[in-house]
């Protein structure tokens, strides 16, 4: 391992960082029509008159692209807790647990951990490389990453209501207190979306596991190959340690949330403003220079789920540099050999 030059994050025009509230209205409408056009088509499909031979492909490609609205809810609590879905940050983050819970994520007990994934990602107080580091198969990080991820989010979550202690470390903004409310409203705000789907299911049992129950398992398996995506096989220091890909499909799909290498450079930057940031860097020749992980085309990203490629432990120490800070320009990077 050699010791970079020191790389430099530039500064972005002030508006990039405010969310939109017209924005997010169109990003909760696109991310509700996947359950609602595809749940529509399954349930038609399986009452209507075809032979088994068309339903079952109709029907499965249907439940897995209605599961994806599951996975979009996911992204709102992740956006709450950025303090980037609103402007205000109560309501960025109450409104983010609020959607996030209807696929059943604990957002505040990922959220008291996921900044200092931010703050130090690949290095050695990011959490997330002692959980996925531990996954080196396709079918290990398909059917246990987001499994053990959640229930340990969903266990800080039950420790905060019980008053537990908990390991700042790198913290959300909001006092103690606050964070601990706000993890007994998680828990409200799970425990109605499971209501209303439990009356969906006394009411008609077939829509509801069809177009609720299935959807939603397809997509709690199938997210935590992302996580892979975007960080196996990357490095430690800014343009390395993440990963970019930028297909338009992809854009399209998770709504700029693909533009993973521009989060982690602006992490308070919205999903759907980080096309853009890809694009100012761009223009810029940093990716270039850099040698930044930015992955091109619609299949090429997907070779990182395998087990080729691996989620590294960390690689190096703390580093100084925060990148939540909107005024902090210089980073210390390395290059890993």
């Amino acid at each position: 391992m050699k010791q970079n030059e020191k790389m430099v994050r530039p500064n972005l025009p002030i508006d990039m960082y405010k969310p939109d509230f017209k924005w997010f209205i169109v990003y909760l409408l696109f991310s509700v029509s996947f359950v609602i056009v595809f749940g529509y088509l399954t349930y038609t499909t399986l009452t209507s008159n075809l032979t088994l031979w068309f339903k079952v492909p109709i029907v499965s490609l249907c439940v897995v692209l209605a599961g994806h609205s599951f996975h979009m809810f996911g992204w709102f609590g992740h956006d709450g807790v950025h303090i980037s879905l609103l402007k205000n940050k109560y309501t960025s983050l109450i409104v983010g647990m609020f959607i996030a819970a209807a696929s059943f994520f604990p957002t505040i007990g990922y959220g008291i951990t996921h900044w200092n994934h931010h703050r130090y990602t690949n290095q050695d107080s990011d959490p997330d490389t002692k959980i996925y580091s531990r996954y080196t198969t396709f079918w290990q990080r398909l059917f246990e990453a987001r499994v053990v991820a959640n229930r340990g989010y969903m266990s800080n979550t039950l420790n905060l209501v019980m008053n537990k202690p908990f390991d700042k470390g790198y913290r959300l903004p909001f006092k103690d207190t606050e964070i601990r409310g706000f993890a007994f409203l998680n828990l409200i705000f799970m425990l109605f979306w499971a209501t209303v789907y439990g009356y969906i299911a006394t009411v008609n049992g077939k829509l509801a596991l069809f177009v609720l129950v299935l959807p939603y398992l397809c997509n709690f398996v199938i997210s935590g190959l992302r996580i892979y995506i975007e960080h196996a096989d990357t490095g430690g220091g800014i343009f390395l340690d993440s990963r970019t890909y930028s297909s338009p499909f992809y854009t399209f799909l998770l709504f700029g949330n693909n533009f993973h290498l521009e989060h982690h450079l602006y992490p308070k930057v919205p999903a759907y403003k980080l096309p853009l940031v890809h694009k100012y860097l761009k223009e810029q020749g940093l990716f270039d220079k850099w040698g930044a992980n930015v992955e091109p085309g619609i299949l090429s990203p997907l070779k990182f789920v395998t087990g080729k490629y691996q989620y590294h432990e960390p690689l190096v120490k703390d580093a100084f540099a925060d990148p939540f800070d909107i005024n902090n320009r210089h980073h210390e990077s390395f290059i890993i050999q």
